[in-house]
């Protein structure tokens, strides 16, 4: 009786242990190998043509070059510096002028300043020169002293005054018939003692005096028309303006 007790709880044991299993693991899915790609058979060397070998060593050459190439470094712009493209501004260029004569100390001081005033560069340079006094209108130098004296005296007589007899060696024994500043008076006195008979001569008269220059230099705005220093002439010698070679340029 005990067997058959022993019998039946073993048998019940064994149930329940494949009753278990079953719930608790799951079935495992097949392994289904799969096939290879397609390959080209190995070869040899010594089984390659001419050919082919020049061309297995260019390949393995070129990846060996891109290998050991290094990549470029990037270029890192310096602080501040400016990335875009600027234009530069086109200088004016440089020329030189001379202007004068000036007539005296006090005209060229006074040009030298309204030119250093624009900013230009500027030099002062002294020549010898002459300045109109006026027109001289006189009588050719007579014979002798006692021929001028005659010839005066009867001028006087008919009304004729502001006359004198010349003693300058270059002129000795002439009779001056006045001095005039502008032409026209100097024209009107000629004709007056041309209807007496007389033939006087109209010249001009100078007298030596330094002729004061400036030369500039700059640019074309620095340089102004000579009608700047009009105002500083003196008489009928104006003032002109030239153009001159730079210093150092040969005229160029």
């Amino acid at each position: 009786m005990m067997r058959i007790l022993f019998l039946i709880l073993l048998l019940a044991n064994v149930v329940a242990f494949f009753l278990f299993r079953g719930t608790t693991q799951a079935p495992q899915a097949q392994y289904v190998p799969q096939p290879l790609p397609a390959a080209k058979p190995l070869r040899l060397l010594s089984e390659l043509s001419p050919d082919q070998l020049k061309a297995l060593a260019q390949s393995s050459a070129a990846a060996q070059t891109q290998i050991n190439t290094p990549a470029p470094a990037p270029v890192t712009p310096a602080v501040g510096t400016a990335t875009a493209t600027t234009t530069a501004t086109p200088v004016a260029p440089v020329m030189c002028a001379s202007y004068g004569p000036f007539p005296g100390e006090d005209a060229v001081r006074t040009g030298r300043e309204r030119l250093q005033k624009d900013g230009a560069q500027v030099t002062q340079r002294l020549l010898p020169g002459k300045v109109r006094l006026g027109y001289w209108v006189y009588l050719p130098p007579f014979q002798n002293r006692k021929q001028a004296e005659a010839a005066e005296k009867l001028l006087k007589k008919r009304g004729i005054q502001d006359l004198y007899i010349v003693a300058d060696e270059a002129k000795r024994n002439a009779i001056s018939l006045g001095v005039y500043s502008q032409r026209s008076g100097a024209v009107e006195r000629r004709k007056q003692m041309r209807k007496l008979g007389y033939h006087p001569v109209l010249a001009d008269r100078f007298r030596d005096t330094p002729n004061y220059w400036l030369d500039a230099q700059g640019t074309a705005d620095q340089l102004p028309a000579v009608k700047v220093f009009e105002d500083l002439a003196e008489g009928d010698v104006a003032i002109k303006r030239s153009e001159i070679a730079c210093p150092g340029r040969g005229g160029n």
